[in-house]
């Protein structure tokens, strides 16, 4: 999905459209500037609300940053990469603990699975992005329309676009990533 397709589903709550001149201009409108600048945090707290098959990644080759025993009796130290969100804890079948950008546990090649950052190129479903659309009218809105009027609708729309797609990943019964 393009970022005007996106943005346009996010301003039809409030009965806005732009063009891709509007996002291209020197000048963008109110609207513009406020999708451009909360589109990424609505998509990480969209990404965070469940773990979703189609965002986990196999993460391999962590580098060992310690290996003689430290945290919580911990045998090995690992440095987890730059714009990991989350590990998905359903996939990994032994005890660690995560702390500040460190995972420790007993494992000596560990393989885990989290959530990255960056959204993957395919695979998403379309309705994924009305989640992303719906959590960033929900952060615009109280620039937009200050008396409150539309923070309900747009939550209860969120609510019913996150509810959908667990729904969808819970009948998902082929989970390997």
């Amino acid at each position: 999905m393009t970022e005007l397709e996106l943005f346009n589903i996010t301003l039809s709550i409030f009965d806005k459209e732009i063009t891709q001149s509007d996002l291209d201009s020197v000048t963008p409108s109110k609207e513009v500037r406020l999708c451009k600048r909360y589109k990424q945090l609505a998509t990480v707290r969209a990404m965070r609300e469940f773990d979703w098959s189609f965002l986990i990644v196999k993460i391999n080759d962590l580098v060992v940053t310690y290996d003689s025993g430290n945290y919580m009796g911990f045998s090995y130290e690992y440095e987890l990469p730059a714009g990991l969100l989350k590990i998905v804890y359903a996939f990994s079948d032994f005890p660690y603990e995560i702390l500040g950008g460190k995972m420790y546990c007993d494992e000596e090649d560990p393989v885990v699975y989290g959530v990255m950052e960056d959204l993957p190129e395919t695979g998403i479903p379309i309705d994924f992005y009305e989640l992303i659309a719906m959590a960033l009218a929900y952060q615009i809105a109280p620039m937009l329309v200050p008396d409150g009027r539309l923070e309900k609708v747009i939550f209860q729309k969120y609510t019913w676009a996150l509810n959908s797609l667990i729904s969808a990943e819970c009948h998902n019964n082929s989970r390997e990533a």
